[in-house]
């Protein structure tokens, strides 16, 4: 059978939506995110889906954008998905190879992506990239969810959703919190409204289950939860500002967050967290997450064309 790479069309989608569950299954992967990203992802992003279609099926796709929302906008992404049934066939390579394309004509001169070791070491390492950093990911049965540590003095959780009208106060925390999140590049260039575009309004945040935290009535931190709005959801963010730091707010915070998801029906709770991110680490396993996959995040410097 011939392999063809070609652009993405809309009816594509649900076939990618099945790959990524089935490769990403600590994921909350929807068909509207797929639409949503497609259609919200800013023009400088130069965002592209490509997929591989075999005897007329698809059977991965990848897609490559330039990281729009740092301030080393030379820098590109790319994810790459195949069927687990179709791997060793060079459908990963093709679709890699398009995606790599692409961001050399964009400009990029460096591309990053990521994957589940061991088999993205493999992958990743005959290509040429050179794994950065990895990545924790955890699954957690809410059944087994210990007792939250008692509310600290002054400390009040309220969720997203009671800040609609004006989600300021909730991005400002945001702002900050992320700043300081392991990464591998900085992620420092969404003004407000791209914020509220791309993040507030991202389809998968619940701002029912999300949580700001109030110290004496001012934010000081987020615990953000993704959701598929009937068992399971994913961490988005957890974290307090600096000067809240070292007080266990954070460890309150996302303990009562998950006691809210179980108390309306959720049954399990994924995270994923740096290696070097000690602190939440401890928080997790002390919530009683488990292992699930470890993921690898690579780099490749490109020849741009001239």
């Amino acid at each position: 059978m011939t392999l063809d790479i070609r652009p993405s069309r809309p009816d594509d989608l649900p076939t990618a939506v099945a790959i990524r569950s089935r490769v990403f299954p600590y994921e909350i992967s929807a068909l509207e995110t797929f639409r949503w990203h497609a259609e919200k992802t800013p023009a400088q992003a130069r965002f592209r889906m490509f997929v591989a279609e075999l005897g007329g099926r698809v059977v991965g796709y990848s897609t490559a954008m330039l990281t729009w929302d740092s301030s080393r906008p030379d820098q590109g992404r790319i994810v790459a998905m195949v069927d687990p049934d179709h791997r060793r066939t060079g459908v990963g390579s093709a679709l890699v190879n398009v995606a790599e394309g692409h961001l050399r004509t964009a400009g990029a001169t460096i591309v990053r992506s990521a994957g589940p070791i061991p088999e993205a070491d493999e992958f990743a390492h005959r290509r040429g990239y050179e794994r950065r950093s990895i990545s924790h990911h955890q699954e957690l049965d809410l059944a087994g969810l210990p007792v939250p540590p008692p509310k600290p003095a002054g400390v009040e959780l309220r969720p997203t959703a009671d800040y609609a009208d004006d989600p300021r106060p909730v991005h400002a925390v945001d702002e900050a919190v992320s700043a300081d999140e392991p990464s591998d590049i900085p992620i420092d260039a969404m003004p407000y409204d791209t914020w509220l575009d791309l993040v507030w309004n991202e389809p998968r945040l619940d701002h029912e289950l999300s949580v700001v935290l109030l110290v004496d009535g001012r934010p000081g931190g987020i615990v953000a939860f993704q959701s598929d709005r009937r068992t399971r959801l994913v961490s988005a963010m957890t974290g307090t500002l600096r000067e809240y730091r070292g007080r266990r707010f954070a460890k309150y915070a996302k303990a009562a967050a998950l006691h809210r998801a179980r108390e309306r029906g959720f049954r399990l709770a994924y995270t994923a967290n740096d290696h070097t991110n000690a602190p939440m680490l401890a928080i997790n396993t002390w919530l009683g997450y488990r292992h699930h996959t470890t993921e690898g995040h690579y780099d490749l410097a490109l020849c741009v064309d001239s």
